[in-house]
């Protein structure tokens, strides 16, 4: 079992597409933005609810509603995110397994017991170099990083995909119910649902 969930690469994936989202751009909803990802639209909901309360996101409701980060980029590091998504958590759970040696009888010695034991000051300082790691990796880095691997073509066909989508929703705000129940949602190339 990993430390850090699913859920957490699954948002940081997800923030990649409104990273860079222009101010004048329709902001993509949960359902957009699970949908580019090929997940539940449940479990996106969910995510984008966790980075919205942790002020990582704004999430505003309504057909003209959608999703934009809450501050620029280079403001909200990948430890943000975590905390987010999976909470607050050490990365080692010290079970104080050396207070149970038969040699102590009822009561084991103080020289045995006293003080961080050194495997558990290995797993703290383990723990305080990922937090600084992930506390110095932000957004705006991840943005950066993969800009440079994925193409620009691709980028723009997701930009206007996204923006599509946002106009789908806006058009089927004011159709009739049954129109909507066979309307479907176009594909983006390159993606597999």
């Amino acid at each position: 079992m990993s430390h850090i969930s699913t859920a957490v690469e699954y948002a940081l994936h997800t923030l990649l597409y409104i990273i860079d989202l222009p101010e004048e751009a329709a902001a993509p909803s949960s359902k957009d933005l699970a949908t580019l990802r090929a997940l539940p639209v449940k479990f996106m909901a969910g995510v984008m609810t966790k980075l919205n309360k942790a002020g990582i996101i704004v999430a505003t409701e309504g057909m003209r509603g959608g999703i934009r980060l809450a501050r620029p980029a280079e403001d909200i590091s990948f430890y943000d995110v975590v905390v987010a998504v999976d909470g607050q958590k050490a990365l080692f759970d010290c079970r104080n397994v050396r207070h149970a040696c038969p040699l102590y009888g009822q009561t084991p010695p103080a020289w045995a017991t006293s003080g961080v034991c050194g495997i558990h000051a290995v797993m703290l300082e383990a723990d305080a170099r990922m937090k600084d790691v992930l506390r110095a990796r932000t957004l705006r880095d991840m943005a950066d990083q993969a800009a440079k691997r994925v193409p620009s073509e691709f980028r723009a066909e997701t930009r206007m995909w996204l923006e599509n989508q946002a106009q789908t929703r806006r058009q089927r705000s004011h159709m009739p119910q049954d129109i909507l129940k066979s309307a479907k949602v176009p594909e983006i190339q390159g993606c597999q649902k």
